[in-house]
């Protein structure tokens, strides 16, 4: 049985030294400045990391975000994406990547393993075809490095689904509602569970960006000591602050010291009302382990790290 079970185990420790060797590399000496952006675009995520010669890009907003974001980029000086990573293939994710496919040189699109038949998804393809873009289907850990930025991408270990297109919401904006907790055990494997989980090291700082991780996908992460490995900086929490049990769990494993929720405080709900607010019980579990909390429904924010320390402030974007 043992040795049955072998490979897979070497292999296993081997993947785990490789990234804890990559961890060490990242905290080299004049690694310069890495800077991420968090667009405040409403209930949505589009997410901005740059260092001194590379730029990625993690998720687009919704459709009607893209030409904002093209804008926004074109002000930054951004005229080339290395990576661009959709998270999963909700509305609010990648439902503006089509504007920038159109409109910036990007080196590689990595997706997740799960298709989708949606309009959003059907300009995403086109554009892709555009562009002579094939994007890379992520199925196993991805590490690269960017300048002195180390960056490894996470997949879901749920096998290869096709979500049909669903009657009436193909544009459906925010349509993780769609499958609400209340209507659809979390054991469901939508989109969100399929969502590529991002970590990125710049010296002494790391940064987690969760996408819309749902419960089966937390718990991939929960239990991946290469990931949980870091003693992180930042938090990019999913789903907006929606509440799970993971979630909280998340919260008191990585204990960051910013965090980052695409979304608005319950206290701001008369002023996005129907939107949904993030859930108290999840700002409550950041308050209490002091972390500072930043909301991106109507302004964005902006992290820069040297390596050693973190500036944070408001970039109007």
């Amino acid at each position: 049985m043992f040795a049955k079970k072998a490979p897979a185990i070497f292999a296993l420790i081997a993947m785990f030294t490789l990234i804890a060797l990559f961890f060490v590399r990242s905290r080299d000496h004049n690694i310069g400045t890495m800077e991420v952006t968090v667009f405040g675009i409403g209930r949505a995520d589009a997410i901005l990391i740059t260092t001194e010669n590379h730029a990625v890009m993690i998720d687009a907003g919704e459709n009607r975000h893209g030409e904002y974001l093209v804008a926004r980029l074109a002000e930054l000086g951004v005229k080339r994406l290395d990576y661009l990573i959709i998270t999963h293939f909700d509305s609010d994710h990648v439902g503006g990547a089509h504007m920038i496919i159109d409109n910036v040189e990007i080196g590689e699109v990595i997706v997740p393993n799960y298709s989708r038949e949606s309009r959003h998804m059907e300009r995403f393809d086109a554009s892709l075809a555009n562009a002579g873009l094939t994007p890379h289907i992520l199925k196993e850990p991805r590490l690269f490095k960017l300048d002195g930025a180390a960056f490894i991408l996470d997949p879901s270990r749920l096998g290869y689904v096709h979500f049909p297109r669903y009657e009436d919401i193909s544009d459906y904006e925010h349509d993780d509602d769609r499958f609400s907790l209340e209507y659809t055990p979390d054991l469901v494997p939508v989109g969100d569970n399929f969502s590529i989980i991002t970590s990125v090291s710049h010296g002494d700082n790391h940064f987690l960006f969760m996408g819309d991780a749902m419960e089966i996908r937390l718990e991939e992460v929960l239990a991946n000591d290469a990931l949980m490995a870091p003693d992180y900086t930042f938090v990019k929490l999913p789903r907006h602050g929606r509440f799970t049990e993971r979630g909280l769990e998340l919260i008191h494993t990585t204990r960051p010291r910013y965090a980052v929720i695409t979304g608005f405080h319950p206290s701001d709900i008369r002023k996005y009302r129907p939107e949904r607010p993030a859930d108290e019980r999840i700002i409550y579990a950041l308050e209490y382990i002091g972390s500072k909390i930043f909301f991106t429904m109507s302004e964005g924010v902006r992290f820069t790290s040297d390596g050693s320390q973190i500036s944070t402030g408001a970039n109007g974007f």
